[in-house]
C-alpha cells in the first residue's frame, strides 16, 4: 500500500507536467488574455484609448496561434487605436484583417461584415477630418468614396438577407453622400465627432502614407466588392451620423 502510494505521489509532478504542457498550457494562455481583456474594457469605459488599445494587443498575444479570438481583439484594437487618434495604423490593421478574412473559407461572416462596417466608419471620419484641415478633394475624396462603397455593399447585403441592419447602412450611406457634398462652412458649424477629436495632422501622415507606397511600389487595396462575402451577417453598430 505503503509502495502504491509512493508510485502516485512520485507520478504527481509528472502529470503536473503533463497538464502544463498540453491542455494546461492553454487554459493558461486564456486566463492571462482574459485579464488583459478585462483590463482593456476598463480602460475603454474610461475612455483611455492607447492603453485600451495596448492591452487588447497583450490579450491577442497572450492567446495561441490559431484561436479564433485573436481576430475579434485585432478588430477591438484597431478600433481603439482610430479613437486614440492612430487613424492610418487603426485602418491598415482593418484592411489587413478584411483581406485576410476574405481568403478564409473558415471566417465568420458575421465578423467579415463587422470588420467591413468599421472600415467604412474610419473612412468616412478620416474624409471629415481631412476636409477640416484643408485637404485637396484628390486628397479626401477616396476615404469617402471608400465609406460610400462600402456601405452601399454592406447595406445591399443586409437588405438581400433580410437583416435588421440595412436601415443603418442605408442611413450611413447617406450620411457619407451628404459629407462628400457638403459645403465646408457648413461641415465647420458641425461639432467634431469623438472618433475625430484625437487624430491631428491626418492630411500630413496621409501624404507620407501614399508617397511611401509610391516609393515601395506597395498595390492599394482591393475593391470592396471582393472584400465583401456573400450573405455577411451584421452586428448592429451606432452610425456615422451626419
Amino acid at each position: 500500500m505503503k509502495r502504491t502510494l509512493l508510485a502516485a505521489w512520485l507520478l504527481c509532478p509528472i502529470a503536473v507536467m503533463a497538464w502544463h504542457f498540453g491542455p494546461g498550457r492553454n487554459d493558461l494562455a486564456r486566463d492571462r488574455a482574459g485579464d488583459y481583456l478585462r483590463g482593456a474594457r476598463a480602460a475603454e469605459s474610461a475612455e483611455q484609448w492607447a492603453e485600451a488599445a495596448s492591452l487588447y494587443e497583450s490579450a491577442r498575444e497572450a492567446l495561441p496561434e490559431g484561436d479564433p479570438a485573436r481576430d475579434r481583439l485585432v478588430l477591438a484594437q484597431a478600433r481603439t487605436r482610430i479613437y486614440a487618434g492612430q487613424m492610418i495604423e487603426g485602418q491598415e490593421q482593418l484592411q489587413d484583417l478584411l483581406a485576410r478574412l476574405e481568403s478564409d473559407p473558415r471566417a465568420d461572416p458575421a465578423l467579415v461584415g463587422r470588420v467591413a462596417d468599421e472600415l467604412a466608419e474610419s473612412s468616412y471620419y478620416a474624409a471629415w477630418i481631412m476636409r477640416l484641415e484643408g485637404a485637396s478633394t484628390e486628397e479626401w475624396k477616396p476615404e469617402a468614396e471608400r465609406a460610400r462603397q462600402q456601405y452601399r455593399l454592406l447595406a445591399e447585403r443586409a437588405e438581400n438577407t433580410r437583416d435588421a441592419d440595412a436601415g443603418l447602412f442605408k442611413r450611413n450611406l447617406e450620411a457619407t453622400i451628404r459629407l462628400e457634398q457638403m459645403d465646408l462652412n457648413t461641415l465647420l458649424a458641425k461639432p467634431l465627432p469623438k472618433k475625430c477629436c484625437n487624430c491631428k495632422n491626418l492630411s500630413q501622415r496621409k501624404r507620407k502614407q501614399c508617397q511611401s507606397r509610391c516609393k515601395s511600389g506597395k498595390k492599394g487595396e482591393k475593391d470592396a466588392r471582393k472584400l465583401i462575402k456573400a450573405g455577411a451577417g451584421i452586428n448592429k453598430r451606432e452610425g456615422s451620423g451626419s
